[in-house]
């Protein structure tokens, strides 16, 4: 597979094993049992923007992340995006869509990234042989569930000022200070619009907690604990 937007990749085993091995599906697996799904695996580097997989389009393969950062995101009939997850090294992209027929959400490349990809047949065939594979996809598929019921709670019943702090303080947890997140991208995963969270970043900003705003795609966290103790 080439084109202007992806293209296969030679990743060698090291590279592949380092993925797997971050990947909590993968959670108690010895690194002779990764090896073989690693020879599994397709490694396709994608450039930023582009699609890995569409809301509705067949589930075909298992995703993990291996370099860059993916969103996983769905659209509404009025045209607006809410990001529910980020993804980074050893993220899995769509294990729980494996059950269904087609995927529910999109994944789309926020950098250029690159994921391994493996098909469906072979995965289901490998977790046939380690059945606790199952077991943990059902724990972090309700893991995921909790924090989205929180998110709907918040969205729903907190002021919107705080559901951005919120979601810049969850998103330095795991990515640290310097966050490559535009406004909109930020916008989307608090669930709010682009121009409330430039007026929240501006807010911030005086404060001395945000260093940098997102107008070149990036989020610089000078202050965390005042994140973390933010009041509106």
């Amino acid at each position: 597979m080439r084109s202007g937007r992806s293209r296969i990749v030679e990743l060698d085993e090291g590279a592949k094993l380092e993925a797997l091995h971050k990947c909590r599906i993968f959670s108690g697996l010895r690194t002779a049992d990764l090896r073989v799904m690693a020879a599994l695996a397709t490694s396709v580097h994608y450039v930023k923007g582009a699609f890995i997989f569409n809301d509705g389009d067949p589930a075909e393969f298992f995703y993990v992340a291996q370099q860059g950062l993916i969103k996983l995101h769905k659209g509404s009939s009025s045209g607006k995006n809410v990001t529910f997850k980020i993804a980074t090294l050893g993220d899995t992209l769509n294990a729980a869509a494996l059950s269904l027929k087609s995927h529910f959400l999109s994944a789309q490349a926020m950098t250029d990234a690159t994921v391994l990809r493996i098909p469906r047949k072979g995965f289901w065939a490998f977790e046939a042989k380690h059945p606790g594979i199952a077991a943990n996809i059902l724990r972090l598929t309700a893991e995921g569930l909790n924090i989205e019921y929180n998110r709907i709670v918040d969205i729903i019943g907190e002021e919107v000022e705080l559901r951005v702090v919120h979601s810049l303080f969850t998103l330095v947890n795991k990515f640290g200070p310097n966050l490559l997140l535009k406004r909109e991208e930020l916008a989307n995963y608090a669930g709010t619009t682009t121009e409330t969270a430039i007026r929240v970043l501006s807010k911030l900003r005086k404060k001395g907690i945000v260093s940098c705003s997102a107008g070149r795609g990036t989020i610089v966290i000078s202050d965390l604990s005042k994140l973390q103790n933010y009041r509106s």
